[in-house]
């Protein structure tokens, strides 16, 4: 689980890893640049989240919401 674009990008260095696989191939895999992969992966924030998907996807991981804190009071989505 991650709640900041640092830890996301801790998280999937770590996928990365386990998979054996370098930046270039996860890159290439992701269709995304290797400069870019390393920018998320070391902690820079990222505005594209499509891209952080194809990343994760390529890994084949996905995504899970988890809500923080809910308040029963409000809706789902906080409201």
């Amino acid at each position: 689980m991650f709640t900041t674009p640092r830890e996301a990008g801790m998280l999937l260095r770590a996928l990365r890893e386990d998979a054996g696989w370098s930046r270039t191939e996860l890159a290439g895999r992701a269709h995304v640049s290797k400069r870019w992969l390393a920018d998320f992966e070391n902690g820079k924030p990222s505005v594209y989240m499509s891209m952080v998907m194809d990343c994760f996807a390529a890994l084949g991981a996905g995504f899970e919401v988890v809500l923080i804190n809910h308040r029963p009071d409000r809706g789902a989505l906080g409201e």
